[in-house]
Formats: C-alpha cells, sequence, structure tokens
C-alpha cells in the first residue's frame, strides 16, 4: 500500500503527549480495553461516524478495525491513537484522516468515554489537538474538525 500522498513526507509521530494527554497508536493489542470503552459509551458516540455506530458492534468486528487501523497507520495513509491519562486510564480515541482521491483536505476526530469528565476532556483536549495538527500539517491544509461533544 502506498501512501497517501498528503503524508508521504510527514513523520507522524505513534506515540506523542499533548498535556497531560498521553497518545499511541491503536491496535490490536487494546481490543478489551476498546471495546469496553466503545460499548459503555454507545450513547455519546452514536452517530460520531456512521448514523449506527458502534450500536450492535461485536467484538470481532472490533478487532478487525484495530487491525485495519493499525495497517492504515503503518502504510501512512489514515491515523488513529488511544487516548490515555497520566495513570494509563483509557480515555478515549483520536483520529486523522486525509480525505481519499484529494490532496490538502482531511478531518480529525476525536473522543471521550461516558464518563462524568467527559465534557471538561473534550474541552481540553481539542484545542491541544488541533494546535498540534496545525503545527504538523501544511498552512494551508484544510481540517475537518469532529468530537463527540454535541453527543
Amino acid at each position: 500500500m502506498k501512501p497517501h500522498p498528503d503524508f508521504e513526507n510527514i513523520d507522524v509521530p505513534q506515540v506523542f503527549s499533548l498535556a497531560d494527554y498521553h497518545l499511541k497508536i491503536l491496535t490490536k493489542a487494546d481490543l478489551d480495553e476498546d471495546y469496553a470503552a466503545v460499548m459503555n459509551s454507545a450513547a455519546v458516540l452514536q452517530g460520531l461516524f456512521d448514523p449506527q455506530w458502534p450500536v450492535g458492534m461485536t467484538r470481532d468486528e472490533d478487532l478487525t478495525d484495530l487491525e485495519w487501523h493499525h495497517r492504515e497507520f503503518t502504510a501512512r495513509r489514515s491515523f488513529a491513537w488511544v487516548i490515555r491519562d497520566a495513570a494509563g486510564g483509557y480515555l478515549g480515541c483520536a483520529y486523522l484522516a486525509p480525505d481519499i482521491g484529494t490532496r490538502g483536505r482531511g478531518a480529525a476526530v476525536w473522543w471521550f468515554t461516558d464518563t462524568p469528565g467527559r465534557m471538561a476532556h473534550l474541552s481540553a483536549f481539542g484545542p491541544l489537538y488541533e494546535h498540534w495538527l496545525r503545527q504538523m500539517l501544511p498552512e494551508t491544509y484544510q481540517l475537518d474538525l469532529h468530537s463527540n461533544a454535541h453527543l
């Protein structure tokens, strides 16, 4: 698989920190935590990616998704990270996906689990993530930003 043209010459890190948030490439090693987090947060995730997701998602389907995310990341086609707190707790995920078939445009999406601190995390993380992305990406890159703050 060839890299997306927007990312041929950009070194997107697999691991990095944004203040108290620690991001690491999302892989099948995260399956148990990811599946629990997604299914326990379905009420605040439904509609973020698809009108029905994650309702009805099976553990095997999540494993397939995680393997796909890992393959896409290593091929430099799209990027997905798990977001953890300083203690290593699973907080949510962040994604960067260039538009397929075009250049200079993509989407950044992030979500946090359905916990009492979710809105505070979304408010704190969003500006950090956007700033980091804008520093990494070309100045003219058009970036659509989405989170589960509205859900």
